[in-house]
């Protein structure tokens, strides 16, 4: 019998354990056995977080897998969108940037029901631009497929402390360079996680994906899209690190926090992310970070990083499309301003480092107003006053 004060949660005298389960669609899924109670309940709790994809997310995919998981695939494929099971987005692996789009690619490249059977090809062009490979930049290629090929998963197991199930990522990769393609497969075993997408999946969207620049970014683009529906969301910071960089880098959190989590969380929020964080601490230290995560659905063309093969450090980006101030005015429309008072901030800070300052300084607004963590009666007016206190030329200019 589930105990009412922790519900989910039954302990196996047999085992000497305590069993973790929930009830979804009428039906009873085992989470396996823990060793205390609340390790049990903490999984019931992620699990039916996870389970709850949201509205937005149900009405893309209806009109995502067609094109995604598209019948006829051409070479160049223009589907916008992709997804992957939060099963995959859960066990993390190491990659490289170029892994990690080539990843991105060949997930882009699938077909609906596609059993396995047929050989993903990616254009060279699409995953490092339209440069010339020179020997060094085939090398680098190389590894990059060897990294992509030794890549090898933990699927789920009732009992994750005594059963084992590690298959590989893909297989049989191959570099075409007289068609200029990269091809291959995604074992058998992982694709029911990336085309059987019933519940628990994640979207992505190409254009972002391949814009950034950072590989540890890439991880928390699919960790932010995975968590954004259920935000705000706490993790511990040893649960953080095993998702990004492993436990065994940077065990200061300090150290984390400025080589990964604010580098990363930055590059987001050039994109379509506006994500906060608030920093949970036991004593002195940091025990776990709660993320609050919105995000727009992507309105800008498709653009590119180029990764330069000759010299691998230094990455290039093309422009954005979208100017600054379109970014602030779709951030006062959300804070409920006027057309003419949005016209008005707009004319009066015109820089582009004001307006940044803008946009740092009403996020906070925003969150706690779309969250509806802080109650208020007029959020306009509320973002007015706040934008007075911060620009003295804006005080001024409305006074």
């Amino acid at each position: 019998m589930s105990d009412k004060h922790l519900p989910g949660t039954t302990f196996d005298k047999r085992r000497g354990k305590w069993k973790g389960q929930y009830r979804k669609n009428g039906k009873t899924k085992s989470l396996g056995y823990f060793e205390s109670q609340l390790e049990a309940y903490e999984a019931v709790l992620k699990a039916k977080a996870e389970s709850q994809i949201s509205t937005e997310d149900s009405e893309i995919l209806l009109e995502v897998l067609p094109s995604y998981l598209s019948k006829s695939a051409s070479l160049r494929h223009t589907t916008d969108t992709i997804a992957q099971s939060n099963v995959l987005i859960d066990s993390p692996w190491a990659m490289t940037l170029m892994e990690a789009r080539l990843f991105v690619l060949m997930l882009r490249g699938l077909r609906r029901d596609d059993p396995g059977t047929n050989r993903i090809v990616v254009p060279l062009a699409d995953l490092v631009g339209e440069q010339p490979i020179g020997g060094r930049g085939y090398k680098l290629l190389h590894a990059a497929l060897d990294g992509l090929d030794a890549i090898r998963i933990d699927l789920p197991m009732p009992n994750r402390q005594q059963d084992y199930h590690k298959v590989p990522l893909a297989h049989s990769l191959q570099l075409d360079s007289g068609a200029g393609t990269v091809s291959g497969y995604f074992s058998a075993d992982v694709m029911p996680y990336l085309t059987s997408l019933v519940d628990n999946f994640t979207l992505g969207q190409v254009a972002d994906l391949l814009s950034i620049r950072s590989v540890n970014t890439h991880r928390y683009y699919w960790l932010m899209q995975m968590w954004k529906f259920k935000s705000p969301h706490t993790v511990a910071v040893e649960e953080l690190r095993r998702l990004t960089t492993g436990d065994s880098a940077y065990p200061q959190y300090s150290e984390y926090r400025k080589n990964v989590l604010k580098p990363s969380l930055a590059e987001l929020n050039e994109l379509n992310f506006e994500i906060s964080v608030v920093e949970n601490k036991v004593g002195r230290s940091v025990d776990s970070v709660e993320f609050h995560i919105s995000y727009v659905a992507a309105k800008l063309q498709s653009r590119q990083l180029q990764l330069p093969l000759g010299e691998p450090t230094q990455l290039l980006e093309q422009p954005l499309i979208v100017p600054q101030h379109e970014r602030v005015a779709q951030r006062l429309r959300k804070l409920k301003l006027t057309e003419a008072q949005i016209k008005q901030v707009i004319q009066v800070l015109p820089t582009e480092a004001e307006q940044h300052k803008l946009l740092k300084a009403t996020h906070p607004l925003l969150v706690e107003y779309e969250t509806k963590s802080k109650p208020f009666d007029n959020i306009g007016g509320t973002a007015i006053n706040l934008l007075k206190t911060t620009f003295p030329n804006y005080y001024k200019a409305v006074k």
